[in-house]
């Protein structure tokens, strides 16, 4: 969101006549200001909100309302509002930001490439706005172009550590002689801060690794891990590794204690059987978005990412109170709510579904009850490749306990565990898709997943995925813009001399 306060220096062009005083006007401005800067948010928006009732045609309170929009999370609204200041004030640079943040957030990457764009063109030095459109260019598959956008940054000075990393992380290949040692330097340079360097040092992981200096590699991701470790232990302590596997532990615990076979037939039929949702669970790095960007490709089906839909719908409906267990139609509301979320989130209605939200591991059970014909493919990757993939990535959020590789693997049992249950609970409901076979077999392992497993025609679309053109924000969004390589299988033995607390970890499963 842009870092301006709201607007109150600039009206619109056009006027009309109102019933306030322009110097009453300025008054109600300056007492939501006051409101806003002091945290008050719904005090702000009352105020703002009398100001755009007297006078529709001034800006400065619909944009301010924007603003308000953006910090509450009420995207739709916002872009509503932004789009209303645009169509008045044309120059409006705050405005031509804002829109693309909201855009964004909801999904609408093509939109807020657009927005951003904008933007720039009215200000061509602002850094954090081009930091921005190279986001949504690189989520669009237009990588060139946000390597482009990173390479005009790297010439600031001030911007350039931080382009140069993004640029590193997005292709790790194209980075020149001269930029890696840029990078390397950055990378010791303790002046940068823990964030910066930390990034830096995970991307120059990835170059040493594409130009198979595996050692260098391993030491720069060593200690980029070292550096993310030791913030989070430092840092909120919600956030800390040890609170957070404690939590996941609880939460399996929880989960298996409550849905149980007998609590699953006591409540079968309950659910909407006319809608079949695609969901794909696994652990972070184990080929998800190659499977989602598979059946995406498909004429029928609408990818929705890490949408995050189903734990929105439950909200505080989970753990489940008994008095609404006791509501026939408390799974089928459950998913409808779900199916409203995805809508706001692009869902077309229209075409099946894939929901590649990784935590709905946790919810396999929940999703039995809402959707008996919904189909659940779990993303399987050998173990050993799965938790060093891990250990190479820098996460955008969360996942905080994958930066130590015991860590790894005990996060990878809790996984399993999870997983085993719904196995002994619901049998045959979960869909192992194996990523090796995958490479192995492309075409008669992509064949099965879309005809047989997901039940559609077949189209060699599917085996063209990496010509699709959609949004793709997770890590693996250049690489599921190629065709199949089988560099990544087994890549854990160009670093196994390093990975012995993993191995121990999985009980020395590869």
């Amino acid at each position: 969101m842009s870092g301006s306060p709201p607007l109150h220096g600039s009206r619109s062009r056009r006027r009309r006549r109102v019933a306030l005083a322009p110097h009453e006007i300025n008054a109600l401005l300056d007492a939501a200001a006051a409101h806003y800067a002091a945290g008050r948010l719904a005090a702000a928006s009352e105020t703002y909100s009398r100001v755009e009732a007297e006078d529709p045609e001034d800006i400065r309170a619909r944009y301010s309302l924007a603003v308000i929009d953006l910090r509450n999370g009420h995207f739709e609204a916002a872009k509503r509002r932004l789009k209303a200041v645009l169509r008045r004030q044309g120059d409006n640079f705050a405005a031509y930001h804002n829109l693309g943040v909201a855009e964004q957030a909801l999904g609408g990457w093509e939109a807020a490439a657009d927005a951003y764009g904008g933007a720039l063109r009215l200000r061509p030095g602002a850094t954090e706005t081009a930091f921005a459109l190279a986001v949504a260019l690189a989520v669009l598959g237009r990588s060139d172009d946000a390597a482009e956008v990173y390479r005009r940054l790297a010439d600031d000075p001030g911007a350039r550590a931080r382009a140069l990393t993004r640029l590193a992380l997005l292709q790790p290949e194209e980075v020149t002689e001269d930029e890696l040692a840029r990078l390397s330097a950055d990378a010791v340079d303790e002046a940068l801060g823990t964030d910066i360097r930390t990034a830096g040092l995970f991307a120059l992981g990835g170059v040493l690794e594409a130009r198979h200096r595996d050692e260098s590699a391993w030491e720069a991701f060593a200690a980029g891990n070292a550096l993310k470790h030791q913030a989070l232990t430092n840092g909120d302590p919600a956030s800390r590794p040890a609170t957070v596997a404690h939590e996941n532990a609880v939460s399996i615990a929880r989960i298996k204690s409550l849905f149980t076979s007998a609590f699953l037939t006591r409540h079968a039929g309950q659910g909407d059987a006319t809608v079949r949702p695609i969901f794909i669970i696994g652990m972070p790095r184990s080929g998800s978005s190659l499977i989602e960007q598979i059946l995406a490709s498909h004429p029928r089906v609408q990818g929705m990412g890490e949408s995050g839909a189903l734990w929105t719908a439950l909200a505080d409906r989970y753990p489940y109170p008994p008095d609404a267990l006791r509501e026939p139609d408390h799974f089928r509301r459950l998913g409808r709510r779900y199916l409203e979320n995805l809508a706001a989130r692009g869902w077309n209605r229209r075409q099946r579904l894939v929901d590649k939200t990784l935590d709905n591991h946790l919810h396999v059970g929940i999703i039995q009850l809402m959707f008996p014909q919904a189909i659940v493919l779990q993303a399987v990757r050998g173990l050993v490749d799965t938790g060093v993939s891990c250990w190479r990535q820098l996460f955008a959020r969360g996942n905080e306990t994958l930066y130590a590789l015991a860590e790894i693997g005990a996060e990878q049992r809790r996984y399993a565990d999870m997983v085993e249950h719904w196995r002994q609970v619901l049998p045959g409901r979960v869909i192992d898709v194996q990523y090796e076979d995958i490479v192995a077999s492309p075409e008669a392992t992509v064949r099965w997943l879309v005809t047989e497993v997901c039940g559609l025609p077949w189209t060699s679309e599917c085996l063209r995925f990496y010509e699709t053109r959609r949004a793709v924000g997770t890590a693996s969004a250049d690489q599921v813009r190629r065709p199949i390589f089988r560099t990544s299988v087994q890549r854990w033995r160009r670093y196994e001399d390093h990975l012995g607390p993993l191995l121990a970890a999985l009980d020395g499963k590869p």
